[in-house]
């Protein structure tokens, strides 16, 4: 069972969220209680004034309040979307995304950017209400309509809110939806009615970069596209640091005092790509250490392969043959194209796309969807045969049309004619029996009437030989089915026996040790609240806790500890990246550095399978080192600092001598102490090479060997001629570069047809027109804020005090 203190951390964000009525009942008649209260805790002042703009401003409470307003307002449209979604697929509907805005926060979102999000949306409704705009209660119940895809009542959704907050207050609620909403719909159109197009004040501060010109597309597709290599000297900044001339004392405490409260080279996203800064930083990172169990899958599955037996993998072959070992060879699938014709026009189902939204709280909302089915799509042998289909119940009568099936049941042309069959030689029976039965009664007595009955029977027999005989030929056409032989996949069967046992057997070892030291941490937990609360020293942890070396050994576990780890070296860890098993959200890297406790027992698994039962040990809270205790780290980051300029200047004595002659960089750098290489072809931009890379967009490419290049490096290559010669520091200038084009893939002609042949269907076209559409989108939220005169160096300074100490408290 989870310590009940973690599961409150874990939900605090719910449970401060039940507590908003009450907060904003505190903010209207207890303004000084809750400022005593709140100096008097330590925490920030609540009538801190913690964002301000032209007209406007907030405190640190009002601050509190919005945010939690907005967690609600996001759960309630998510249960809301999803409870329409679920009734529109079981009337046979397809949901799109509602041609609404979206106001769901993003699973990744951190508070911070909530918090920034919900200054931003202060800022642009307050800016719309000076504007003019409104909007009125009826537009945000058509609003909460579209996002239920019509499928919830107004009585539904008060119980859906009662649901959120544990049955409070509807009436209350109802007023933080509707003011929530209010504000959001009211950012949300005043962000969409600026325009570079529309708007010509901002024409000159806001570039404008089209979307769709062939000019624009044709540059697009050759930053991709156009690959070349280069010859490359490096000289390293190093190598300079003996010529920089020691700095005055006063040069080395302002140095020191610009970048104490840095990081030492955080990384840069640059288009995508992570890159280390060139500045220096003096503050020590705070850094964790884990103590964990290992269970590796595959270890453990090596266990159980020789209990696997002969008959559990013919039984699991016999059972999975239809899915996972059909014979193909390479080819598609053997079926009658014909038998996936077209449809007739009243049974398509139509194509709906949503409209493209605006939210003023991210950096870009494209909500723009397009849901086609199609009979390509349905597999013929998952197709329920029109027995056994049911008629999907009516639309409603405003409802569009594409967001339900037609009540007319589809069959396969393959169906129909099987029907038809089926009908024609029913009927003949039936017309059969009744002329045999005819002549019987004008002849009972007679010969002809058993003869009539005879031929009656005989044409029955026929008609059931013949369905037989279609049945069998049927039969015979399922037989021709190809299998994989079991021999081929006796030992893949076996591997896969063998590993889900492993994995069960791993999960009741894991679970039971798990359980075993969440006894044994709650009391001690407990101790540790009572003990900081009191002020008195933290007691020593048990045995039981810091001894997983013991439990290892006992159950064929692995027992490792890391080293002391930032925050960004842990992610770069296997441990690091496993999921909470609770959560199954929550990485170990969040919790170490969130809200796990010291000893508290934590069960993860990445998605191999392998689990890890992870206890912190140790947690070092970052610091800012006195001047005097590291003044010569100081000085010699003070003079790479210089020297990186040194080098640049010799990079271009070097280039411009080098052009002059017209001689290669490996012939020239000969008799030179620097190392001439020639990097791997590369482009401007990269999609990468697996569906992950490629789902995430255009990236900043890289140049192999050579390293950190960075997009000024990028440009400068692309735009050399094939005698000239450039020097470039790279990234974070600890190398100077002198580079010339070595060999390009495709000439200037080629690169030209080959784009008028694909420049139409070419997959990054729309991808890097949506990065265009974020860049501008970024650009007019900065520029909108810069207008209405937001102060973000006083949110900021607010919001990293404030994460700060909530980070030392713990």
């Amino acid at each position: 069972m989870a310590h009940p203190f973690r599961y409150f951390r874990k939900h605090q964000k719910a449970f401060m969220a039940a507590a908003v009525v009450v907060a904003m009942f505190v903010f209207v008649i207890g303004d000084q209680i809750t400022a005593m209260i709140g100096q008097g805790g330590g925490g920030p002042d609540p009538k801190e004034v913690v964002a301000s703009w032209d007209g406007g401003k907030l405190t640190s409470m009002e601050l509190d309040v919005l945010t939690q307003r907005r967690y609600f307002v996001s759960q309630f449209l998510d249960r809301l979307r999803m409870e329409g979604a679920r009734r529109l697929i079981e009337q046979g509907g397809t949901p799109m995304l509602p041609s609404v805005p979206d106001f769901v926060l993003s699973p990744n979102s951190s508070p911070r950017d909530v918090q920034v999000g919900v200054v931003t949306t202060r800022v642009l409704a307050d800016q719309a209400k000076k504007a003019g705009m409104s909007i009125s209660d009826d537009v945000i119940n058509h609003f909460l309509k579209e996002t239920s895809f019509r499928r919830v009542s107004d009585e539904e959704m008060k119980m859906l809110m009662q649901g959120i907050r544990g049955g409070a207050n509807v009436r209350g609620l109802e007023d933080q939806l509707f003011a929530g909403l209010r504000e959001l719909l009211l950012g949300n159109t005043y962000f969409g009615s600026f325009s570079s197009y529309t708007r010509p004040e901002l024409a000159e501060r806001l570039p404008v970069l089209p979307d769709n010109l062939p000019e624009q597309r044709w540059q697009d597709w050759k930053r991709i596209n156009d690959r070349i290599a280069v010859e490359a000297a490096t000289i390293p900044v190093s190598d300079f640091v003996k010529d920089v001339p020691d700095p005055s004392e006063a040069e080395l405490r302002a140095f020191y005092e610009e970048f104490k409260n840095n990081e030492s080279h955080p990384p840069h996203q640059v288009l995508g790509a992570i890159l280390p800064s060139a500045d220096p930083g003096f503050k020590e990172m705070r850094k964790v250490k884990l103590n964990y169990l290992l269970g590796d899958v595959n270890a453990w599955s090596e266990k159980y392969r020789d209990t696997i037996t002969a008959d559990e993998i013919a039984d699991y072959y016999e059972r999975n043959k239809r899915t996972q070992f059909v014979k193909t060879d390479g080819s598609t699938p053997s079926f009658d194209e014909g038998l996936f014709d077209t449809k007739p026009a009243e049974e398509t189902v139509e194509t709906e796309e949503s409209a493209t939204e605006e939210n003023p709280e991210g950096d870009v909302n494209e909500t723009a969807v397009t849901e086609e089915t199609t009979t390509e799509e349905t597999p013929a042998e998952e197709t329920t045969p029109p027995a056994e289909k049911s008629t999907p119940p009516a639309a409603p009568a405003d409802e569009d049309s594409s967001s339900v099936e037609r009540s007319k049941t589809f069959q396969f042309a393959a169906f129909q004619l099987n029907a038809e069959a089926e009908e024609a030689a029913e009927a003949a029976d039936e017309a059969e029996v009744e002329e045999a039965a005819e002549e019987i009664v004008d002849a009972e007595e007679t010969v002809a009437a058993e003869e009539a009955v005879e031929e009656a029977t005989e044409a029955l027999e026929e008609t059931d030989a013949a369905a037989a005989e279609e049945a069998a030929e049927e039969d015979a056409d399922e037989d021709k089915t190809e299998y994989i032989p079991l021999d081929e996949v006796r030992d893949s069967i076996r591997n896969k026996l063998a590993t889900d046992k492993a994995v069960v057997e791993l999960k009741k070892v894991m679970d039971r040790i798990y359980g075993e030291l969440q006894t044994e941490y709650n009391p001690y937990g407990f101790a540790v609240v009572t003990a900081r609360s009191e002020k008195k020293e933290i007691p020593a942890p048990p045995a039981a806790l810091t001894n997983l070396k013991e439990r290892a050994k006992e159950t064929g576990l692995t027992s490792e500890e890391t080293v002391l780890l930032t925050q960004r070296e842990l992610a770069d860890t296997f441990v690091g990246k496993a999921i909470d098993v609770q959560t199954q959200s929550e990485l170990v890297i969040q919790a170490a550095f969130d809200d796990l406790q010291l000893y508290e027992p934590m069960l993860a698994t990445d998605l191999d399978g392998n689990l890890f039962l992870v206890t912190k040990v140790e947690d070092i809270p970052e610091k800012i080192p006195a001047f005097d205790d590291i003044k010569d780290e100081v000085l010699q980051a003070w003079k790479l600092r210089e020297a990186s300029q040194l080098a640049l200047k010799k990079a271009e004595e070097f280039a411009a001598e080098a052009q002059k002659k017209g001689d290669t960089l490996s012939t020239f750098f000969i008799g030179k102490p620097y190392e001439v290489t020639t990097t791997d072809l590369f482009s401007w931009l990269s999609f990468g090479t697996t569906p992950a890379e490629m789902q995430r967009g255009a990236r900043l490419g890289d140049a192999p060997p050579l390293s950190a290049v960075g997009p000024d490096f990028m440009t400068k290559a692309f735009e050399l001629k094939d005698d000239e010669v450039a020097a470039l520091l790279n990234y974070d200038q600890t190398n100077a570069y002198i580079f010339r084009v070595d060999r390009r893939e495709s000439t200037p002609e080629e690169l030209k047809a080959l784009f008028l042949k694909e420049a139409n269907s070419w997959y990054g076209g729309r991808v890097m027109m949506g990065a265009r559409w974020q860049y501008q989108q970024r650009q007019l939220i900065a520029e909108l804020m810069d207008r209405a005169g937001l102060d973000m160096e006083k949110l900021d300074t607010f919001l990293s005090r404030m994460y700060t100490q909530s980070d030392s408290e713990q």
